[in-house]
């Protein structure tokens, strides 16, 4: 709301008309009354919900999508500096022709000032051109050719950079899918790859996006707690820098687009770090706006990054009804598309996490086993397997013993018995055959308390298994209860 009104404040009163006719609609309709509380009211979040009468998830997903389309809009107008440059610069071939080449060169020069603040270097390509061939007979030319030479190659450079940071999220969203060392190596190389073109070129958008992939990677690949503690007052620099552009370019389309991510990098690093205090300062920032991004399918790795670290959330406070918050919202709009893997395979998994904890444990199983139905998991291996524990457990708790067993004769033929290394699965695994066993529940229940206490002991570090599982008392005694609701 803070961001919507200090747009429109700007505005005067026949530019902000103009927006409200083409953005607004008729007076009735909740767009048009956003518009008008941004403009002359100071209303909280919580005053704009209770004014429009919708419920929290529906007036977020309201918010997100109106600050696009007056984004949009703006960004077509005369008003929008950037678009006012372009427009200059495509008058610059006339300036070859001036009657005086000292009144092209000072226009030219000024033009150049204006362009470096908002980082347009396709823009300054022309410009330095045209500044080359004005200053052919002076000293100037080999600096104009120089800078024209340097700029197409920042201008390509930028495009790559653009290319990595798409490329970032789906080989880290691979990695998180199979855990293998080949996948860290090749996401590590996207950031070098990055982190190569940061230093041979200076911008902020390089800084944006190299920092953005950066940060995420911290998150996904340090292993030790206190090496990540250890950089979080560069880390909060950082975004904080990154906000600032966001602000300063508030009409860039793309800044517009992606200006969420910060509060979510906040969550995830605070999150990893246990700062519990600070993750949920933004978290409350950052999960009102969960819906609205969710849609986007180019967000996909950002959305279900946030939703694991909520699921990390909710394993400290138990609070069933927050982690189940904005379920229904983001079911209706999210793309469920099994070519873009992780996404799919992070939805299902997050919607059957919330279907175990409210204890509809047939329906955990079914998502996942629709998903699994729908996607091959053959080269996700370590997420099958996983993915068929939780299944196997659900299955177990619903009394389904049959289906339980032949889920464990599968992950037997996936990972032997005598196969060093996966102590963690083969400890679940026995909880789960001890729970379907005709035994004394007594005797049921303490080996699989002991069991358990096992398994939390090896079950350690980044890679462990079922981090999403909170078992407490009552849901091991559920598992050993042959008599099933």
């Amino acid at each position: 709301m803070e961001t919507l009104s200090k747009t429109i404040k700007k505005l005067n009163d026949e530019e902000y008309q103009q927006l409200l006719n083409a953005v607004g609609g008729r007076k009735q309709n909740k767009p048009y009354k956003v518009l008008e509380a941004a403009r002359h009211n100071n209303y909280s979040e919580s005053q704009m919900i209770e004014m429009l009468g919708v419920n929290p998830s529906a007036y977020y997903t309201l918010k997100s999508r109106l600050n696009e389309r007056v984004a949009q809009y703006l960004s077509k107008t005369n008003n929008n500096p950037i678009n006012v440059l372009k427009d200059k610069v495509a008058l610059v071939p006339a300036l070859l022709f001036g009657n005086s080449t000292e009144v092209s060169i000072r226009a030219l020069k000024n033009l150049e000032k204006e362009l470096i603040e908002y980082d347009l270097s396709n823009e300054l390509i022309t410009v330095y051109k045209a500044l080359a061939r004005l200053n052919m007979y002076t000293g100037e030319y080999d600096f104009y050719e120089r800078e024209y030479n340097k700029h197409v190659a920042y201008s390509l450079a930028v495009v790559k950079a653009e290319d990595l940071f798409f490329e970032f999220t789906k080989r880290a969203g691979k990695f998180l899918l199979t855990h293998e060392d080949a996948d860290m190596e090749s996401m590590r190389e996207t950031l070098r790859e990055m982190e190569n073109i940061s230093e041979l070129y200076h911008g902020h958008r390089l800084f944006v996006l190299h920092n953005i992939i950066r940060i995420y990677f911290l998150c996904i690949s340090t292993t030790r707690i206190e090496n990540l503690k250890a950089v979080e007052v560069e880390i909060d620099n950082i975004l904080q820098q990154i906000r600032k552009h966001f602000e300063t370019y508030e009409l860039d389309t793309f800044y517009q687009s992606i200006r969420f991510v910060v509060d979510y990098l906040y969550f995830e690093y605070y999150t990893c770090t246990g700062n519990t205090a600070r993750a949920e300062h933004h978290y409350q920032r950052a999960n009102k706006n969960v819906p609205g991004i969710a849609i986007k399918p180019v967000f996909g790795f950002y959305v279900f990054q946030f939703l694991n670290s909520k699921v990390e959330r909710f394993i400290s406070n138990a609070d069933v009804q927050s982690l189940c918050e904005g379920n229904t919202d983001i079911d209706a709009g999210f793309e469920k598309n099994p070519n873009n893997p992780y996404p799919f395979v992070a939805y299902h998994r997050h919607m059957a996490i919330c279907k175990f904890y409210e204890g509809d444990y047939a329906g955990s199983a079914r998502t996942i086993n629709k998903m699994r139905n729908d996607l091959s998991m053959k080269k996700y291996i370590r997420t099958d397997i996983e993915c068929k524990l939780f299944q196997a457990l659900n299955y177990c708790m619903t009394g389904e013993d049959g289906l339980c067993a032949q889920i464990l004769q599968s992950i037997k033929r996936q990972v032997p018995e005598e196969e060093t290394g996966n102590d963690a699965v083969h400890i679940f695994t026995k909880m789960l055959k001890i729970a379907i066993k005709p035994e004394e529940f007594r005797k049921k229940v303490a080996k699989i308390y002991e069991l358990h206490e096992e398994f939390q002991k090896v079950n350690t570090g980044k890679d462990k298994w079922l981090a999403f599982l909170k078992l407490d008392d009552s849901l091991l005694r559920r598992m050993a209860n042959p008599i099933k609701d």
